[in-house]
């Protein structure tokens, strides 16, 4: 068993110390964060029997491999950059994404670097035409990042898992690696392709891969979000989700909403026609994130931030809209929209 040191804490780190517990193949045996994170080590360490500590060098201690997590809170990468060092002084693997290997400016072709993301093209197109993929896929969406999405996939994939089916999950975050996840492919993120190039290699990406694992049903992630907003947030135009819709077709989604995007009968109809206009996607479940964000008008940029508690009322929907709208920390709820999901899928003849 490959024992990990993860680095730094946030949401997704959280995630996955929450998923590998049962893990045959890797053991949390550290996390590692920056000074700004202490009191939230503390609190990790408290209900946890590894060791947490802004002290890298002694989580290497500890560890064979160092996983470095996106940096979400956008902390300083010269941060990074030391501790990738200090991980290669001490011939530690190192696990890490394309695009955080390209922000830190590091060449990937490094001996210990272990790349979290396929950098392959599916080996030919051949015929240009789409091809048809014949079992039900849905995908898990968000406003933008830092948005829970990666936490609602785990738990999707572990209802519908639990219904019997062989589910092929898909993650835009490449920790899904780590639980037994695909990770989207690395040239969807390509600036030397182009848009109809993605769409044709996705298309032929996805189908080559059901085939592989004789999936039942397709648990597809997807990066960013789904529109701009604010003044400093395009969320790249939606450009992935629009590629994936455009490459596969989708039968249901799963929408995640930042804690202060309150909304009523009304907003999250428009906000369901427009996943539908623009993706070909229907959605009905709708999942409320533990992050919220700011907009920081002096550096231009979008600020992202966790909730400490609930406001209830910015969400007042109707049961009879046809709509759900749940929190992310409540499991029950999230089983009962991906079950309803699953088995609006299950009795539809042209589907399943």
């Amino acid at each position: 068993m490959e024992k990990l040191v993860l680095f730094p804490l946030n949401e997704d780190t959280e995630v996955l110390i929450n998923n590998l517990r049962n893990s045959e193949q890797y053991q949390t045996v550290a996390v590692a964060s920056y000074y700004e994170d202490k009191k939230r080590l503390e609190l990790l360490q408290k209900k946890n029997s590894f060791y947490c500590s802004t002290d890298f060098e002694k989580c290497l201690g500890e560890a064979d491999a160092v996983v470095f997590a996106e940096n979400t809170m956008e902390y300083d990468y010269e941060g990074y950059k030391e501790r990738i060092n200090q991980a290669q002084k001490s011939m530690k693997k190192i696990y890490i994404s394309v695009a955080l290997l390209e922000k830190l400016g590091l060449d990937i072709e490094i001996d210990n670097f272990n790349i979290l993301q396929e950098k392959s093209l599916p080996q030919d197109l051949g015929e240009t035409k789409i091809k048809e993929i014949d079992i039900p896929i849905i995908s898990i969406m968000g406003m933008g990042e830092n948005c829970d999405k990666f936490n609602l996939q785990v738990k999707a994939k572990e209802v519908i898992e639990k219904k019997g089916y062989n589910v092929l999950a898909i993650s835009s975050n490449v920790l899904g690696k780590f639980l037994g996840m695909e990770v989207l492919p690395g040239f969807l993120y390509s600036k030397n392709m182009s848009y109809p190039e993605k769409i044709k290699y996705f298309n032929v990406w996805v189908y080559q891969l059901q085939k592989q694992k004789k999936a039942d049903v397709i648990l597809l992630g997807c990066p960013s979000g789904i529109s701009e907003f604010e003044d400093y947030e395009t969320n790249f135009y939606a450009e992935i989700p629009l590629i994936i819709s455009k490459a596969i077709s989708i039968d249901a989604g799963l929408l995640t909403l930042y804690a202060n995007m309150g909304q009523n009968a009304e907003t999250i109809k428009k906000l369901s026609d427009f996943l539908m206009v623009r993706f070909d996607t229907e959605v009905k479940e709708f999942v409320v994130s533990k992050q919220y964000f700011k907009a920081d008008y002096e550096c231009q940029r979008i600020r992202y931030y966790k909730i400490c508690e609930r406001d209830d009322s910015q969400f007042n929907i109707n049961d009879t809209t046809g709509y759900h709208i749940s929190y992310i920390e409540n499991d029950l709820e999230v089983e009962d929209q991906v079950k309803a999901i699953i088995n609006k899928l299950e009795n539809n003849f042209h589907v399943i």
